[in-house]
């Protein structure tokens, strides 16, 4: 499962997460979790960008409102997923607060992958 930040995420960094899930023959669930529901069309537009033809890999879109790291670890426990990805932000901070309270609230792996743009 891999999160998404903002209206429009790097797409850079989601063609090469679609590409790992697809050399990995994986589903690939992308969650965007926004505060409320004044921010529907940005979390469509923010899941839009991992939209592809075809079903290699199969892409699951979910948007859910909620607290971030909450709805993260829930969101993951949820859809049985074998792997949380995050993004790390510009500076490539390997500690921020949304890593550190995800690893704190699920079993589940999570791979930190560093800013790509």
């Amino acid at each position: 499962m891999v999160t998404t930040a903002g209206s429009v995420p790097a797409k850079k960094k989601a063609d090469y997460l679609v590409n790992i899930a697809a050399r990995a023959k994986a589903q690939l669930v992308v969650l965007h979790v926004i505060d409320s529901q004044d921010e529907y069309a940005d979390g469509q537009q923010a899941l839009s960008i991992y939209q592809r033809k075809g079903t290699v890999p199969k892409i699951r879109p979910i948007l859910r409102i909620g607290r971030l790291t909450d709805t993260i670890a829930k969101t993951a426990e949820e859809e049985g997923v074998d792997l949380i990805i995050l993004g790390l932000d510009a500076k490539g901070d390997v500690s921020s607060n949304i890593s550190r309270e995800v690893l704190a609230k699920t079993d589940i792996p999570v791979l930190l992958v560093p800013n790509l743009e």
